[in-house]
């Protein structure tokens, strides 16, 4: 049984990519505001690899039948993931200075930490994912070519594991290295061993559209058995489950098995979802919300951040605990980034239709305030 992604018409929704997209976004927010104490929290630690993965398929399906310059596209991918980043962090650095000033507060960000969220380093926190999506875009025009020069899904996959293989061994001999250079050191951890892991999860999307269901299966079988050799092997010597997030920053195998068993697994369910129930020809109100938060998972995200920060600095203290322990405050962040996303482009959409204004800078106000 082979998928039936390429078969789809041009202009015709893949809503299992839009469903897997949702479920990544969703999952992220929830490991920024939920309750530990929920089963959910630490099932829930795929998102990231499934956001990648599923970044590589599409990109490879609007990728795959044209050849695509790799200064064109960063011409056109970079701004439109920047822009609405930077324009954000703006909005919200300054808008933090007109909140805390009217509550009598000092303002909680030095030069530094701005900085640092501008550059997607550190600063704020949130925004590494960011970087994480901009190296892959960086590098998706070479892989899909070394994609192309493999001809076959088996050698890419091969080549894609010997490049994960190079990666882990060059983190236990740059762990053993004192690196002097300053600058160095932040390359190899902010940048290098970002866009290796994720650079192979992303490589892995690329294929699969091309894998068969039995070859799917066999993928999920192989990082469910490292996963689980991984978690025996720390259990025995800790005497306790040892968590994936452990090993999140940077991405070890660890962290990735688990992420690409839970990603390919949840992609076959999704799959058999919607054949079984015909999701693709269904216009209902579910399927509208599943594709504008997959369509807007840029700003929703983003706007997470901004009622992730409040909730937490001038409410949470203040509140009951059982509001956590029963994710009322997931439930508060998530609807109202999805909110105010629907608020922003429904104004944006109506001011480029009916303003000559928005009618003469429609490029620039739909890739700051549409992606």
């Amino acid at each position: 049984m082979e998928n039936k992604i390429e078969k789809k018409p041009d202009n015709q929704r893949d809503i299992r990519f839009d469903i897997l997209k949702s479920i990544g976004l969703i999952c992220i927010i929830y490991a920024h505001i939920g309750s530990e104490d929920n089963i959910f929290f630490h099932i829930r630690r795929f998102d990231v690899p499934l956001m990648v993965i599923v970044s590589g398929t599409l990109y490879y399906c609007s990728a795959s039948k044209k050849q695509i310059s790799f200064w064109s596209y960063l011409q056109k991918r970079l701004p439109r993931l920047l822009a609405p980043v930077w324009l954000f962090l703006t909005f919200f650095f300054v808008s933090a200075y007109g909140i805390f000033t009217l509550l009598s507060k000092p303002y909680p960000f030095s030069q530094e930490k701005i900085f640092e969220t501008f550059i997607l380093s550190l600063g704020i926190g949130y925004v590494w994912i960011i970087r994480v999506f901009i190296l892959v875009a960086i590098f998706s025009s070479l892989l899909i070519n070394l994609y192309r020069y493999c001809k076959t899904e088996f050698r890419f996959l091969t080549l894609l594991s010997l490049i994960y293989i190079f990666y882990e061994i060059l983190l236990k001999v740059i762990s053993r290295v004192n690196v002097h250079s300053q600058f160095i050191a932040g390359f190899i951890n902010d940048y290098l061993f970002y866009l290796l892991p994720y650079g192979c999860l992303f490589g892995l999307g690329i294929t699969l559209p091309k894998l068969k269901k039995r070859t799917i299966l066999f993928i999920i079988g192989i990082f469910l058995v490292i996963f689980l050799g991984f978690a025996g092997y720390y259990y025995h010597h800790q005497g306790h489950f040892v968590s994936t997030s452990e090993f999140k920053y940077p991405a070890r195998i660890y962290y990735i098995s688990y992420g690409i068993f839970m990603s390919l697994l949840g992609f076959l369910l999704v799959d058999k979802a919607s054949i079984k129930y015909n999701l693709s020809a269904k216009n209902n109100w579910l399927i509208k919300v599943i594709i504008f938060i997959s369509s807007s998972s840029l700003w929703i995200y983003l706007w997470h951040i901004f009622f992730v920060y409040y909730w937490q600095n001038l409410f949470a203290e203040h509140l009951p605990k059982f509001i956590n322990r029963l994710n009322i405050d997931f439930l508060i962040v998530a609807l109202g980034a999805i909110t105010i996303t629907y608020l922003q482009k429904k104004f944006i959409s109506s001011l480029i239709m009916n303003n000559r204004f928005g009618k003469n800078h429609y490029d620039v106000l739909s890739m700051l305030f549409l992606k």
